[in-house]
């Protein structure tokens, strides 16, 4: 059973990375968007930008440990263009509140399944 699922957004057709070399928080973010959305759990850039070659991603949602360098967050940007971002950390670092100070979404604190589906929507809206 299904609770909570938006149907206009689970007949869609919009695809999703969750990129994070974190297993555990790729997982929970990949279970609480498989009812809605394509979604695809990868640890790597690399294998993620395999992907992408066959199956472009409409979003990346991008874990911390591949944003803190800004660096890394630009090659994200150039190695899977037309990509949105929402990026998953600490609203309250400093490197947290800068990203959000320039019009990133930012997914902080604990991940709740309404909270995730909603920044998702909007991030895909926008």
């Amino acid at each position: 059973m299904q609770i909570g699922v938006d149907c206009q957004l689970a007949v869609g057709t919009r695809r999703i990375f969750v990129l994070d070399p974190d297993e555990i928080r790729r997982m929970a973010l990949q279970f609480m968007l498989h009812d809605e959305y394509e979604t695809h759990e990868l640890p790597s850039l690399d294998l993620a930008v395999h992907k992408a070659e066959e199956w472009p991603p409409d979003l990346v949602i991008l874990g911390d440990a591949l944003w803190q360098n800004p660096n890394s967050l630009l090659e994200v940007m150039e190695r899977l263009p037309g990509a949105r971002l929402l990026l998953v950390g600490d609203r309250d670092s400093e490197r947290g509140r800068n990203v959000v100070a320039r019009g990133m979404g930012l997914i902080g604190g604990s991940l709740r399944i309404e909270l995730v589906r909603h920044m998702v929507a909007t991030a895909l809206a926008g």
